[in-house]
């Protein structure tokens, strides 16, 4: 099959994710016959989407835009940009660039889905310079909560692209990792016609606070702890586990990791980056009652309040190695993503009921820092790059119009706002938006992966919502059976048998052999209505016919 043929006096854009939300970032840049895919990532399942894994990109609308993807190239290691390269690469089989870090984390990912075998993984490094088809690639380092970050500096036909990635201007990492000061004044100076940037802080002004600021604060919170420590935070912040870490020893204490993301992370790091995490300053989890209270800290996953994670196992007295004692102190270093305010809620409250102390970055800021760059480094950043067009990315319609005037503040002459399923295109004479596609996501659900009519989300809400009713109903004319039964709904025995009386009363009363399609609606329209009438609720009715 021939590949369709790009104009080549214009670059084509098309937003898979993470324009006008936060999270699943996949930008798909065309031009010529060469198709790339800038990140792939993923989010992580609402309350409104029952029974999910993950909510991907739309992979059939991919697949029609770049039916010969030629690459997939990522800026560092989060899952809202690695996420979906193995549901991409089981239908695109194609080569994956990114940093050595990155990298190996991918490599993890595509072992479990049965993928590695065939996947091609190129490492690149700050500085290198690659070519695909009609895009050259450079890598330039970039600082986030992650290590092995870079941004994209791409040439394209029209002119030069820079694509930042997420980031922060951070000078104080542990790992001596710097932000490439030079080589943004240095694109400045050389010329972009298009910079695209992370617009997560946009609305936050100021500059982000240093990793280097939270190390010395957790070294002050833990010293003062009476007894034991519990540390929440992101398990790929490895910055922040390396500072947990230094901060015990230097009060005298040693550190257990407790969370299987967080040993993923350390085993890949320790092979892959300068950010090693092990030796005398770690102690097997199951060892931790061999010391005293005042000896240890317990680093934890589950900042966000997941159920199966090891805080909200600890909180629940459900954990198989720490059980709460009213001397241990709660330290969260990390922020309350929205939407997962009431989980962290009621876990910190459950904390606190055990005795616990709690201490969290409401009550001492410097306790964490953010990963992504606040107005005033976004403007700093573009007052060196000085592009002629600009479009944020990776934000909420309302951060990333926020970013636009920050780019007009710092003398961009041309700014677009832009959102997933709405095609761009860039010439040297500017930004026009094309037209718009349905970038409705897909869902990851165990094995299969599919649009929210193919895993029929609206029947699983109306489940959630509404509960379900299951009729049983054998029909032969004479001795009609009804069998009532409810999931998910307050009825009782007595309502459920009241039911299947006033079913079987109907069915009685039913002349000659009915069409088993009528029937069955009958039946299930009966149901619901009975259940509306006697208790409020409209369940899900299911009805299997016996005898028609």
């Amino acid at each position: 099959m021939a590949k369709r043929q790009h104009r080549k006096d214009r670059v084509e854009f098309l937003p898979l994710g993470g324009l006008g939300v936060i999270g699943m970032n996949n930008m798909l840049m065309k031009c010529g016959d060469t198709s790339v895919l800038l990140d792939s990532g993923v989010m992580f399942p609402s309350p409104e989407q029952p029974g999910v894994d993950l909510v991907l990109p739309n992979l059939d609308l991919l697949g029609r835009e770049a039916p010969q993807l030629d690459a997939i190239v990522l800026t560092h290691g989060h899952e809202d940009h690695i996420g979906a390269v193995p549901y991409v690469l089981a239908r695109h089989n194609v080569p994956v660039y990114g940093g050595r870090f990155t990298l190996a984390l991918v490599h993890e990912k595509l072992v479990e889905h049965g993928l590695s075998g065939r996947a091609q993984l190129i490492e690149v490094a700050p500085g290198q310079n690659i070519t695909i088809g009609c895009f050259r690639f450079g890598f330039l380092r970039v600082t986030h909560s992650i290590p092995d970050c870079m941004s994209l500096a791409i040439e394209t036909p029209v002119g030069r692209v820079l694509f930042t990635g997420d980031f922060k201007i951070d000078r104080a990492l542990p790992d001596g990792t710097r932000f490439d000061e030079d080589g943004f004044r240095k694109l400045g100076d050389d010329g972009v016609l298009l910079m695209m940037s992370d617009s997560t802080n946009a609305e936050n002004p100021g500059w982000t606070r240093s990793e280097g600021e939270v190390a010395k604060a957790l070294v002050e919170a833990i010293s003062k702890a009476p007894g034991r420590v519990l540390v929440g935070l992101f398990s790929s912040n490895l910055y922040r586990v390396k500072a947990v870490v230094n901060a015990a020893r230097e009060s005298g204490r040693y550190c257990a990791l407790f969370g299987r993301s967080l040993d993923r992370y350390r085993r890949v790091a320790a092979k892959n980056t300068r950010l090693d995490i092990r030796g005398a300053d770690l102690i097997d989890q199951r060892d931790i009652d061999l010391y005293d209270d005042d000896e240890l800290v317990m680093i934890c996953t589950g900042s966000q309040g997941e159920m199966r994670a090891t805080l909200r196992r600890v909180a629940s007295g459900t954990h198989n190695h720490i059980r709460l004692r009213p001397t241990d102190t709660l330290l969260l270093s990390s922020r309350r993503i929205p939407g997962n305010e009431r989980p962290i809620y009621e876990m910190v409250d459950d904390f606190a009921r055990l005795g616990a102390a709690i201490v969290h970055p409401g009550m001492e800021p410097t306790l964490h820092a953010s990963g992504h760059a606040r107005a005033d480094e976004l403007g700093a950043l573009i007052s060196w790059v000085r592009p002629k067009f600009f479009v944020p990315v990776h934000g909420t319609h309302a951060f990333m119009k926020q970013h636009a005037a920050i780019a007009e503040a710092n003398g961009v002459g041309s700014t677009v706002v832009v959102e997933n399923g709405q095609r761009f295109q860039l010439t040297t004479d500017g930004i026009t938006i094309t037209g718009e596609v349905n970038a409705h996501p897909w869902y990851a659900d165990g094995k299969i992966q599919g649009d929210d009519v193919t895993l029929g989300l609206k029947g699983r809400r109306e489940l959630m919502r509404q509960g379900c009713v299951a009729v049983a109903a054998r029909f032969n004319g004479k001795n009609n059976h009804v069998q009532v039964t409810t999931t998910g709904l307050a009825a009782t025995d007595e309502l459920c048998e009241q039911l299947a009386d006033e079913l079987g009363r109907f069915m009685d009363e039913t002349k000659g052999r009915p069409d088993p399609t009528w029937l069955s609606e009958e039946l299930r329209r009966r149901a619901r209505r009975f259940f509306k009438r006697t208790i409020g609720k409209r369940p899900v009715a299911m009805v299997l016919l016996d005898g028609v």
